[in-house]
């Protein structure tokens, strides 16, 4: 019999959640769970007995699973193809696993591998399968195409209505606009005036986008619990002749806090120096919501708009797709309202959003008034938001939230401009069964049995470092999990960017075992099941 070989090409993994295990690292493991340590030349192998796999004849299996350069699955709209040396490609289907995509039935021989996305460069690269039996996974991380020029307005796209002078954009002065820009935020309906280019080439995958976007929604309302930040406010009146007055600042310890209900709805209360109370605010006129404006994409608030995906765009320096949406007049208002004294009046927004294509998560957005409020006199208001991911206390994982806003407002013939800055987060999940998330720089072992499994981890250095290469013998246990860290004084003592290649042969069945690799370069792993594993060098 031969061993069962899987070969993983590994860059990047994303989060591991395996709950309810007994959790063992190298450091503090059971005396029995690690053999030895050691260094060996780059000759040297793992000690090996008989292999004894069991074999397959429905032909070999190649899994591509394509990552985000910060470890996260992509989960953009990739088409993934398979081309033989000779013969006609080989059609993929999509696993269970977001990006990934799954190859069956393969002959043994040599492959072209290519992976391509809107807003992402062309990956090309070449594998082989070298067997019948032969299970490998490739670990591709899709990398953001460099925008080398900014797309230029056709003539087609130019308003011909009211036109702002260049850097009119920003209430606070035309040096902070960018050079060129016909933005001006205090026009009416700016964002139906200046439509942002898109790509003409690139078709918008508009039910896809939507979905993603929507589930990166529920993820905020799911995991979040609260978040804490300082909140720095800058606020700037204008005269009734729009002149600019002196600007006042305001600086607030912030925390919004979210609850959910049985019915999948969900309430965001803000507090900022422990009150809800408007009368530290300039004007005492309050800024509520910011962080909820995203939420119009949530399942349970998006049938309340209209949505048109306008194609690929650019927002902060990147690709993004570019969606407009408009609040249903035939919907009740659900995201925005004013509060003056004990009425509410609601607000009919209209807006775009840019959305990142590879994640999904809004990146920036921007909203305005459909519409006047006659009865508190409310005749404009711009509000921009942009984000950025922001890691929970906790664990790893990361969160999207608000980093800066600036609102044009104007009303009862006053104007003001006033600006959000949020810093030093820190965010709280909710709590759930608790999660043990792999090191950055490390290979994982994830035992799926209930025995116990021995196994030889042999990490290999780029010949060009002339370093020996490092022997790891450990034992899996049952049901749990152990993780390698790669670096100076670390499990794998050696620098994570010389690491080119990696061998685990371990004593369990091939399903037994789940190995996977977090490395910051590209590598490749070799597994090999059911062979014996000595505990002598």
């Amino acid at each position: 019999m031969r061993p069962a070989h899987t070969r993983i090409l590994s860059f990047l993994v994303g989060v591991l959640t395996l709950a309810a295990l007994v959790v063992r690292s190298s450091a503090g493991q059971d005396p029995k769970s690690d053999f030895s340590s050691q260094s060996a030349p780059h000759s040297t192998s793992s000690t090996i007995a008989t292999a004894n796999p069991s074999a397959s004849a429905t032909g070999a299996k190649l899994r591509v699973r394509l990552r985000l350069d910060d470890n996260s699955p992509f989960l953009g709209a990739a088409e993934v193809s398979l081309i033989p040396s000779e013969g006609y490609e080989v059609v993929g289907s999509p696993s269970e696993t977001d990006g990934d995509t799954l190859f069956a039935g393969l002959a043994a021989g040599k492959y072209t591998l290519e992976a391509k996305a809107p807003g992402f460069l062309t990956l090309r690269i070449n594998t082989a399968i070298e067997s019948s039996q032969h299970e490998r996974i490739l670990y591709l991380v899709m990398k953001p195409r460099p925008i080398t020029r900014k797309m230029e307005r056709t003539k087609e796209d130019a308003s011909s209505g009211e036109q702002a002078p260049p850097g009119a954009n920003s209430f606070v002065g035309s040096s902070e606009a960018p050079a060129g820009s016909d933005l001006n935020f205090w026009m009416d309906h700016e964002l139906e005036m200046n439509v942002p280019p898109v790509d003409p080439s690139v078709e918008c995958p508009a039910p896809k986008v939507l979905r993603g976007v929507g589930e990166r929604m529920k993820e905020f309302v799911g995991n979040l619990e609260k978040f804490t930040a300082t909140e720095e406010v800058r606020h700037q009146p204008q005269d009734s002749g729009k002149n600019r007055q002196p600007e006042e600042k305001r600086q607030f310890a912030y925390v919004v806090t979210v609850s959910r209900n049985s019915i999948g709805t969900f309430l965001m209360e803000e507090y900022r120096d422990g009150s809800m109370s408007a009368e530290r605010f300039p004007g005492r006129v309050a800024t509520n919501g910011l962080p909820a404006l995203d939420l119009i994409f949530h399942p349970v608030l998006s049938g309340d708009f209209q949505f048109k995906c306008e194609g690929l765009g650019q927002a902060e320096g990147k690709t993004a797709w570019q969606v407009h949406f408009a609040q249903r007049a035939d919907k009740l208002v659900r995201i925005r309202s004013y509060v003056v004294g004990e009425r509410t009046y609601r607000v009919y927004l209209e807006g775009r959003a840019w959305i990142d294509p590879g994640n999904y998560q809004v990146i920036r957005l921007e909203s305005e008034l459909q519409r006047p409020i006659p009865e508190i006199s409310l005749t404009k208001e711009h509000i921009v938001i942009q984000y950025a991911p922001v890691e929970f206390r906790t664990q790893r994982t990361e969160i999207w939230l608000p980093q800066e806003a600036e609102l044009y407002v104007e009303k009862k013939g006053q104007r003001y401009y006033r600006r959000h800055t949020f810093t030093n987060f820190m965010v709280f999940n909710v709590e759930t069964s608790q999660s043990i998330q792999a090191p950055k720089g490390s290979y994982i072992f994830i035992n799926n049995s209930d025995r116990d499994i021995a196994g030889v981890l042999t990490v290999i250095p780029g010949a060009e470092t002339k370093r020996d290469a490092v022997i790891l013998k450990f034992v899996v246990p049952a049901r749990g999990r152990v993780f390698k860290v790669v670096g100076p004084g670390k499990d794998v003592n050696l620098p994570p960017a010389t690491v080119e290649s990696a061998t685990f042969v371990h004593e369990g069945p091939a399903e037994s075992m789940r190995v996977e690799a977090s490395l910051a370069k590209e590598t490749t792993l070799d597994v090999i099941s059911e062979t014996k594993v000595t505990n002598s060098p």
